[in-house]
């Protein structure tokens, strides 16, 4: 008999999660069984009751929080007790910086939920992962060294630095936006960026650093859902993004499967960052 396939959406619960439950739940219909996460028990029992309503298929629920450095190991645990594997996880939580509010109010709770916490899920999940699962970290294209001055490559070069050196990097900014030094430093202005190049960087270099070790198929990659009209992006539609080229979640999502349901004899991509199916360059490939 096939084991039933098992999926973890993190932040599962609106927005492009949301839709991504939604999309994994109908691809694999009986044959699988889906977790969405949200940080309240309330959320999450919403969003599980509406994509039943919708899907006709059991969804199921758990409460998550991105920021506390248990949850992870311990959500892992019990799902690999449970079903005895995973399939997909899908970290899709985030800490989102507010509009018209300086770095300083946002810097230390975003790094420490995308990049600390991307790192937490990565080392949590890794251990329950099936042979030819995926673990897919949704990040931004905005996450790459281009976005950087030249001379702060250095502290993201994942051929080079290992996870937590490159945590310790993005620790390194939060101070300095704390103490006001971050752009004589050369720091972008805007949070989201070092956020962001962090978050891949993370990514990129844990998968680097597990790949001889990995379940045969698995694959670890960050991916870029493209600009996606949501509550968390409204406030920057004309401003940082343009309204007219945003996508809805459901064709966002949509982008994502493509990377979930690859075959696992498709060795690539591998430690990347992916967007709609096209390799984005991180810009610490060449020597």
């Amino acid at each position: 008999m096939m084991t039933k396939k098992v999926g973890l959406v993190i932040g599962g619960n609106r927005g492009i999660g949301y839709a991504l439950v939604q999309a994994l739940a109908q691809h694999w219909g009986n044959r699988g069984l889906v977790y969405l996460t949200a940080r309240r028990e309330t959320d999450a029992e919403e969003a599980q009751r509406a994509l039943e309503a919708v899907t006709g298929l059991a969804v199921a629920r758990l409460r998550f929080d991105l920021s506390d450095p248990e949850d992870p190991v311990r959500t892992s645990r019990a799902l690999a007790e449970r079903h005895g594997g995973l399939d997909i996880v899908v970290q899709n939580g985030a800490y989102l910086p507010r509009a018209g509010r300086p770095a300083r109010d946002d810097a230390r709770p975003m790094t420490e939920a995308n990049s600390h916490g991307t790192l937490r899920v990565l080392r949590a999940f890794l251990p329950a992962m099936r042979e030819g699962g995926q673990m897919v970290i949704v990040a931004s294209g905005m996450g790459t060294l281009r976005n950087l001055p030249e001379h702060l490559h250095p502290l993201f070069d994942t051929r080079t630095k290992g996870p937590d050196a490159i945590n310790e990097a993005i620790d390194g900014y939060v101070a300095a936006v704390e103490d006001g030094t971050a752009a004589a430093q050369g720091w972008p202005e805007w949070v989201n960026l070092p956020s962001k190049i962090g978050q891949v960087a993370v990514t990129r270099s844990f998968a680097r650093s597990v790949r001889p070790d990995v379940p045969a198929g698995l694959r670890i990659n960050a991916a870029c859902p493209g600009v996606t009209l949501t509550d968390a992006t409204k406030d920057y539609m004309g401003t940082v993004f343009k309204e007219e080229d945003a996508q809805t979640p459901d064709q966002a999502a949509a982008g994502l499967m493509k990377l979930l349901t690859m075959a696992p004899d498709v060795p690539q991509p591998y430690g990347e960052l992916v967007r709609h199916g096209q390799v984005i360059p991180f810009g610490d490939d060449q020597p």
